[in-house]
Parts: C-alpha cells; sequence; structure tokens
C-alpha cells in the first residue's frame, strides 16, 4: 500500500505565485527603471516556472542627428522564467532564476514622433535574488543580475550592448510557500 506524506507539507503540492517588480539597469547609457512581473507554479516547493515581462517607466533620450531633432528609445521584454528557492538562514530565503523571451525595441523622432526605426530581439536574464517574508505568504525581495540580448540589427543609434545590462530588482512576491 502506498503512503502519503504529511499533509501539511509543501513538498509535492503545486501552488501558484506571482511577483510585482521594480527594476533597475543601464538602457543606452542611461539608468532606467523598468516595471514588470511573474506568475506562476511552484513545484515542490522551491522550483517555480511562469510568465513575466518587464517595460521601461520612462523612454530614454537618443542624441540627436546633426542638425535634427533627438530620439526616443522605448524597450520591452518578457518570456519564460525559471526559479529556484532555498532557505537560507531563518525566514530568510535566497533564490537563483533565469528568464528567456524575447522583447521589441522603438526608435521614433522627439519632434514629429514618427517611428525611425523597431526591432525584435532574444533576451535572457539571470539574478540571485534574497526574499524575507513580511507577512503571511507576502515576500519583500532584492536581487542582482543580468540581462543579455542579442539580435538588435535595426535599430538607429542602439545595438545589443545599448540593452545589455546589470540589473538591480525590488520586489513584492505573494503566493507559495
Amino acid at each position: 500500500m502506498a503512503q502519503a506524506g504529511p499533509s501539511g507539507s509543501s513538498e509535492g503540492r503545486v501552488s501558484a505565485t506571482g511577483a510585482v517588480m521594480l527594476k533597475g539597469g543601464q538602457v543606452a547609457g542611461t539608468g532606467k527603471a523598468h516595471l514588470g512581473g511573474w506568475a506562476g507554479l511552484i513545484f515542490g516547493g522551491k522550483l517555480a516556472i511562469g510568465g513575466g515581462g518587464f517595460a521601461l517607466l520612462e523612454r530614454v533620450e537618443l542624441p540627436a542627428s546633426e542638425g535634427g531633432s533627438g530620439f526616443d528609445l522605448d524597450v520591452g521584454y518578457g518570456g519564460i522564467f525559471f526559479r529556484y528557492w532555498e532557505p537560507l538562514a531563518g525566514s530568510l530565503i535566497g533564490g537563483a532564476g533565469v528568464l528567456l523571451g524575447a522583447g521589441h525595441a522603438e526608435v521614433r523622432d522627439q519632434l514629429t514622433r514618427n517611428e525611425v526605426g523597431s526591432d525584435n530581439f532574444l533576451v535572457a536574464e539571470a539574478e540571485m535574488s534574497a526574499q524575507y517574508p513580511i507577512y503571511r505568504k507576502i515576500f519583500l525581495g532584492i536581487s542582482a543580475g543580468y540581462r543579455l540580448t542579442t539580435g538588435v540589427e535595426d535599430l538607429p543609434r542602439v545595438s545589443d550592448g545599448d540593452l545589455n545590462t546589470f540589473t538591480g530588482t525590488v520586489f513584492l512576491r505573494i503566493g507559495g510557500p
């Protein structure tokens, strides 16, 4: 006869979780904030799989062409994510994760607001995090990571290197163990 584990254990259970995130990093040499989040399922209390996305809170101003007006860059990206958590000390939880997906960027003329270029690109973003429960199943956390992009070819004054950056994030996670 098969035996069931303890009913209060989070091992073997599937639960839902989601997070709202404020991420900072360089975009085209300018420090900018991204707002985003993710939602997914946690398997065995430690492995989360889901989807997420981020968008710039404010456009990036690019230099003007000679004798012309400046340009604005807008960027967003998203994809599937994988995160793994382990208890560190006391209630503190450490984790690692990766987001794999795609993004879109547009460059517009500041004066006419006409699009002068747009491109889709691939993105991979890895992070290490620490989170602390602040109330029942609500966690406050921080993370540090790196965003790597490839495929930016059709944007005036922008390359892959302008979107690659170290990131720092503050987040609020709800749900899960």
